[in-house]
């Protein structure tokens, strides 16, 4: 992994989906609702109309892990086909369940049904189908789906769902594992009295943006009963079965990616630091005396800056972005800003990012490089990618930058970041106390320290 990353400014705290123009991360929040807000006739006309169409739907996501390894080994038309054949899959499954498809963006697919069993139903079949041709694939090419559902209230047209009810889907989907099916709790409590399905609980998950944690459950779609190995950064208390007797292990990542020292959190808290702390590192200049806190919450780590003190986690999973999130990209470090209020606005009209834009005449979320140019990228389409040479926004000259490194995608009121598979990881800068999942790397200092969790 590359050098740790040098950053100077303080976490900030997490910002409301309400954010004013002085708020990190906003981009002219009050200037862009006054943009929005200043609706011609038709507008107002067209939001009173879709208003009319509200009432309770079940919406579905899925996401192929696993493609981008796939287009590096075996090449795009062998890539592009692999995903046609697997979006048609899901479609036909979709369709026979009574479902609709609603948009596929890239290797993702949102639909939407109006029985919540048979929405069940079609992502353990789409589960089935897909391991049933991949179950002797190895390696990162192996292909698989993870799967999200929620039902509840939405603003539901002929070809398209707008509202919270997606919000939350995309969120449950990205909180899910590959080859794992979760549910919110709605749908949990819409479909339990009939005992159809296999269900168990997951954990209670922070879904950005709601009030409090919500409980989700995961959907037993295998014969054996597996578990699913829990690779979310949203989750914040696992279910009691998963967490009893679990104990948290940091493994030292040499400069060369070889394991080093390990170091079991036993206090709680527990303390790094370079002088101050349960683990010290005397000899790393970047780390502050105290630089982060560790605590251990039923099974769940997490960290914390001290005094500001840069602490970046790398992504294993979909991270859900908020308003002035630092990432590192390679060598590169980007600020996310966005425009909440147009994208609730936006979700309320029906209206895609590039009519956002227009209307703004400003994108509604962007990049920009906190490494010196200062250069602003845009987030225009459903899906950008960041890479050395085959990516949306190419930097030719950064060798610790994959080919292929990161992708940010759109969904709802939603941008959420993925890195696809890179050698040195795509990190976020924790600004408050965040959950690290089993795998990840904590950068501190100049130290790197795989998360563990060991069951009994």
């Amino acid at each position: 992994m590359a050098p740790a990353p040098s950053v100077t400014r303080k976490p900030r705290p997490r910002t409301s989906r309400c954010s004013s123009a002085s708020s990190g991360g906003s981009m002219g929040a009050n200037e862009g609702v006054t943009q929005i807000l200043n609706l011609t006739t038709e507008q107002l006309d067209r939001a009173a109309e879709l208003d009319k169409l509200r009432r309770n739907i079940t919406v579905l996501f899925t996401d192929l892990k696993g493609s981008t390894a796939y287009f590096e080994k075996y090449g795009d038309s062998a890539g592009l086909l692999m995903v046609h054949q697997c979006n048609t899959t899901l479609g036909q499954i979709v369709e026979k369940h009574g479902g609709r498809v609603i948009k596929t963006i890239g290797d993702a697919v949102m639909a939407a049904f109006e029985d919540c069993h048979e929405s069940i139903a079609a992502a353990i079949e789409m589960q089935e189908a897909i391991t049933s041709v991949t179950y002797n694939q190895q390696g990162p090419e192996k292909i698989s789906i993870r799967i999200g559902l929620n039902y509840g209230l939405g603003i539901v047209k002929s070809n398209d769902v707008f509202g919270d009810v997606v919000n939350v889907a995309s969120r449950v989907e990205g909180a899910a594992s590959p080859e794992q099916i979760l549910i919110s709790k709605s749908l949990y409590e819409a479909v339990a009295p009939s005992k159809r399905f296999n269900l168990r609980p997951s954990g209670k998950y922070s879904l950005k943006g709601k009030a409090k944690e919500l409980d989700l459950f995961e959907v037993v779609w295998r014969k054996d009963g597996a578990q699913a190995e829990m690779l979310s950064h949203s989750m914040i208390l696992p279910a009691l079965d998963m967490a009893a007797h679990t104990r948290i292990r940091l493994q030292q990542v040499r400069t060369d990616g070889q394991p080093g020292r390990e170091f079991d959190v036993i206090n709680n808290p527990s303390y790094i630091g370079q002088s101050k702390g349960d683990f010290t590192f005397p000899g790393d200049a970047k780390m502050q005396p105290q630089h982060c806190r560790l605590s251990v919450q039923v099974g769940q780590l997490f960290v914390a800056p001290v005094e500001g003190a840069p602490v970046f986690f790398s992504l294993i999973g979909a991270y859900r972005l908020e308003p002035g999130d630092v990432v590192r990209i390679g060598n590169q470090i980007f600020e996310f800003r966005v425009n909440t209020e147009a994208l609730q606005m936006g979700s309320r009209l029906g209206a895609g990012l590039g009519e956002l834009s227009n209307m703004l005449q400003h994108p509604v979320a962007e990049f920009v490089s906190l490494t010196g140019d200062q250069k602003h990228y845009s987030v225009l389409e459903g899906q950008v990618t960041f890479g050395r040479t085959k990516a949306n926004y190419t930097f030719p000259t950064d060798t610790a930058m994959s080919r292929l490194h990161a992708k940010v995608y759109h969904r709802g009121e939603d941008f959420f970041l993925e890195d696809v598979g890179s050698t040195n990881g795509t990190l976020v800068l924790a600004r408050e106390e965040v959950p690290v999942p089993a795998g990840s790397i904590l950068a501190v200092g100049g130290q790197r320290f795989k998360v563990h969790r060991l069951s009994p």
